[in-house]
């Protein structure tokens, strides 16, 4: 009787050798712990992956939160006719917004405290993704005095400021005197602070009206550039192309793909040599299975000898063992993959729940760019995992399967 390519007696014989004697529970032992070592392995890879897959995407969202898919700049430090370039690149296709900004470097001094930082000018009408992140007080506005910002919550306790003070920036863009050059210095009321989630930008970056930069480094009506945000983030690179093709000669255009590449490769970079490393765990557990099954073969010479003296065929002894290690290294990799999905679906709540339990913080936001450990299942690596686990555990096979095959009826029954 047949089930598919695999006769029934192939099925039994192939579980009843995975279920040990007592006199065979040490071998027994080796050939599902070679399976658990599967199971541990593929469920480690899911994991770590999984994290350094949400960490990369977790980065991302957190780095074009405060900043533009792509930037246009003019030939100069400044661009003056920024208006009929802000017309042009909002025809372009998959653009969902464009936004006039200026950025400057700026010293921040309060009470007896002093630190450097970006302070970005934007239109306060197109700057609705800054004023979602503010937690305390309220975002920039139109009033009379534009002289007014808001900041990043870490920068914020490092100058012990809060909303309502007022802090003073000193910028370098200065006018010049018969003593040299001379830094421009103001006052600005902080009226709120923000959560951006990235501390990069909650350290470093103050927000406020274009037209407290204007004023305070007498720039007239110019700009530093344009920021343009896309439909698609992942569309930046073929948008940027057409906006160096529809704006005038001289305009200079990145996006956010081209401005952090390194980054991002590198991180790609991590991804790949982690996944090498951890997949030796899994090559480890695959040669123990082939040392488990050996040495099950060398247990079973007599029975083996028996079957091919009764008839089974060398293909059929074969068949017997493969299905042993298929049963081995699929049930390994099923629980694997199992659990390693469940953890990376709920490893977010789990290490909070740890940290609260421990009072040891994992992450922190002084030293990583991220303040937890974020995870993003990607199915195409999960299924790559599976796949290749499963490829590795059946090729393994071959080998102990060939030595079961190989048996000569005759000398293993000499002395019986």
């Amino acid at each position: 009787m047949k089930q598919g390519f695999f006769r029934s007696y192939e099925w039994m014989l192939a579980r009843r050798y995975l279920r040990s004697r007592r006199s065979e529970k040490f071998v027994s032992l080796i050939s599902w712990s070679s399976g658990a070592g599967i199971a541990i392995g593929v469920m480690t890879l899911i994991v770590v992956l999984s994290v350094m897959n949400g960490a990369a995407v977790e980065i991302r969202d957190k780095i074009l939160g405060f900043s533009s898919h792509v930037d246009i700049q003019g030939p100069g430090n400044n661009l003056n006719d920024w208006r009929s370039w802000l017309a042009q690149a909002e025809e372009l296709d998959g653009v969902e917004r464009v936004a006039p900004y200026i950025s400057t470097q700026v010293l921040a001094s309060y009470g007896s405290r002093a630190l450097g930082g970006i302070l970005k000018g934007v239109d306060v009408s197109r700057s609705d993704d800054i004023a979602r992140h503010i937690v305390q007080g309220r975002f920039v506005n139109n009033d009379a005095s534009p002289f007014q910002m808001v900041m990043g919550k870490s920068l914020a306790r490092k100058l012990g400021a809060g909303v309502g003070d007022r802090v003073r920036l000193m910028s370098p863009s200065g006018g010049i005197s018969p003593s040299g050059a001379v830094p421009r210095m103001r006052a600005f009321e902080v009226v709120g602070i923000f959560d951006s989630g990235f501390y990069e930008y909650d350290v470093g970056m103050m927000v406020t009206p274009l037209a407290a930069i204007q004023r305070l480094n007498k720039m007239g009506d110019s700009v530093s550039g344009i920021e343009v945000f896309l439909y698609n983030k992942d569309m930046a690179s073929q948008v940027a192309e057409a906006a160096r093709k529809a704006l005038p000669t001289g305009a200079w255009v990145t996006d956010w793909q081209h401005r952090h590449r390194s980054f991002f490769q590198a991180m790609k970079t991590e991804r790949i040599a982690m996944g090498v490393i951890l997949s030796l765990i899994v090559m480890v557990a695959v040669f123990n299975m082939v040392a488990s099954l050996v040495m099950v073969v060398m247990e079973r010479r007599k029975e083996i000898a028996i079957l091919k003296t009764v008839g089974a065929t060398h293909a059929s002894v074969m068949r017997i063992f493969l299905l042993m290690g298929t049963m081995l290294s699929g049930i390994g990799t099923l629980i694997g993959a199992s659990l390693g999905l469940l953890l990376a679906w709920q490893l977010d709540s789990l290490m909070a729940w740890i940290e609260t339990l421990t009072g040891v913080k994992f992450m922190s936001s002084d030293v990583y760019y991220i303040d937890h450990i974020p995870s993003v299942i990607d199915p195409a690596s999960v299924a790559t995992i599976i796949i290749v686990s499963l490829i590795m555990g059946v090729l393994a096979t071959f080998y102990p399967a060939w030595r079961a095959a190989s048996v000569p009826p005759a000398e293993a029954l000499r002395y019986e």
